[in-house]
């Protein structure tokens, strides 16, 4: 079965053309992927292209077998709600050091036998962003709300720059090994009101305020964004909106903020590097920005 078959969406891919993908429940509602891979392949005079993948979970398995076996398939991106699921399909023999770790992908890549392989670009991207405003994590009372594929990424890069890391899930049994093993406090939801005073950095790594789910909410009560001490950084991965509900409360109380868009630029920098084995990421990085705006 082809591909095109498999998606919810038509990629508009044509027979013998080389690409890249974004995998995804719905990436072709406007993930900025494409967007920014295509002006890297631009750019470079490559041929491939990259395009969303709308996948549904019943299908996921087949999607990636016939991705596997598409040697015009280079690599490409991955997006909620799938980055565990599909680190969990590719088996640890075919993650870098990074995803094992992590448990979830982003960035989806050909070995040199030609085995498709997945590594994790997410937490480094992150980690770059947020050091820009905090350069010295170690000690800082960090709150991580959300340790989906994206937030355990983003938790153990933290975790590696010495941040007092406590990670909030409303399933804290199920993020307890994890936590365990990069050295996290684990909380629940009934937690964050507490946890709030003492935290110098807040990240969002859930889809709360995201435009194409619960975009009128946010992870953190008003009430309890009124307790953060002046000085804190409150990032949102999201970028889409750039402000969400989060974001815009802690504006208001004088808090510094960040949301994903850098984030995303960066890991989309270092995942195109890997997928195409192009090692010049200051070009890479300038052709996207370009694109960006």
């Amino acid at each position: 079965m082809k591909i095109v078959e498999l998606l919810e969406n038509d990629p508009g891919l044509k027979a013998g053309e080389r690409y890249a993908g974004i995998l995804g429940a719905s990436p072709s509602k406007g993930a900025r992927s494409p967007l920014l891979w295509n002006a890297a392949f631009q750019d470079f005079g490559r041929p491939e292209r990259m395009v969303p993948m709308d996948v549904l979970p019943e299908k996921l398995g087949q999607v990636l077998e016939t991705l596997a076996g598409d040697t015009d398939f280079i690599g490409g991106a991955v997006t909620m709600p799938y980055k565990e699921s599909i680190a969990a399909w590719l088996g640890s023999h075919r993650l870098s050091p990074q995803a094992l770790k992590i448990g979830a992908v982003n960035c989806l890549y050909r070995n040199d036998a030609g085995e498709l392989c997945g590594t994790n670009t997410d937490g480094e991207a992150a980690l770059a962003d947020i050091k820009a405003s905090i350069p010295d994590l170690r000690g800082v009372d960090t709150l991580l709300i959300g340790p989906g594929g994206a937030g355990k990424a983003v938790a153990a890069f933290l975790a590696d720059a010495g941040a007092s890391l406590t990670i909030v899930s409303r399933s804290p049994e199920t993020a307890k090994d994890f936590c365990s093993g990069i050295g996290a406090k684990s909380a629940t939801n009934a937690d964050i009101g507490a946890l709030i005073p003492a935290s110098s950095l807040i990240v969002n790594c859930t889809p709360v305020g995201f435009a194409n789910g619960v975009a009128s909410e946010s992870p953190i009560a008003a009430a309890d964004l009124d307790q953060v001490r002046p000085g804190s950084l409150v990032f949102d991965i999201i970028y889409d909106p750039l402000k969400t509900p989060l974001l815009t409360m802690a504006e208001k109380n004088g808090l510094e903020i960040k949301n994903g868009l850098t984030m995303n630029l960066l890991q989309a920098v270092l995942g195109f590097s890997k997928a195409t084995r192009i090692a010049d990421l200051d070009r890479i990085s300038a052709s996207m920005k370009k694109a960006a705006g």
